[in-house]
């Protein structure tokens, strides 16, 4: 594959992402949503090139959205967990055959991944988090099982979107892009 093709291809899913990432500085209840949706881009990506140029992709919307994305914690759920999941679903399913050692690495990767997200924007961002305090001692980890259920949903998505892209997109790509 030239370089030149993939540089494009690379180039036109980095700034869909980007601009994904800007609307959730539009639309504030969309923080968790707009990321999401930013890293399902890479379906395309993951499914058409190596995964090095999908982690380049990665890479660059993490930075772009890190330095110019008004909604910070946005920004780290897409750099922490959303922006890389595609590519990370496809080399635990890759390398993990066992079912259930393959789920609980995903479960792990997901926790990990937020944990840390969280630290990140209330440690160095200082974004407060005094009002969850308001609801109970319990809070965070009902909010993280929460998260656990909606992840769940989310795996579901990008599987069955990976699963739609290459039936109905993947020729069309390739065509349109010579692979």
């Amino acid at each position: 594959m030239k370089s030149t093709k993939l540089t494009a291809l690379g180039g036109i899913v980095t700034a869909l992402s980007v601009m994904f990432m800007f609307l959730s500085s539009l639309i504030p209840f969309m923080t968790y949503v707009v990321p999401a949706f930013a890293g399902l881009l890479l379906i395309v990506t993951v499914e058409e090139v190596e995964l090095k140029w999908s982690a380049y992709i990665y890479f660059a919307v993490s930075v772009l959205s890190l330095l110019v994305i008004a909604d910070k914690e946005s920004a780290v759920m897409y750099a922490f967990f959303f922006g890389y999941y595609p590519i990370v679903r496809v080399i635990v399913n890759d390398h993990i055959k066992n079912k259930a050692l393959n789920i609980f690495l995903r479960f792990l990767i997901f926790n990990v991944s937020v944990v840390l997200g969280y630290l990140l924007i209330i440690y160095v961002f200082a974004i407060p988090i005094e009002e969850m305090e308001e609801f109970g001692k319990y809070t965070n980890l009902f909010l993280l099982g929460l998260g656990n259920v909606t992840f769940v949903f989310y795996d579901i998505v990008v599987r069955n979107l990976t699963i739609i892209y290459n039936r109905s997109w993947h020729d069309r790509v390739n065509k349109t892009f010579k692979f």
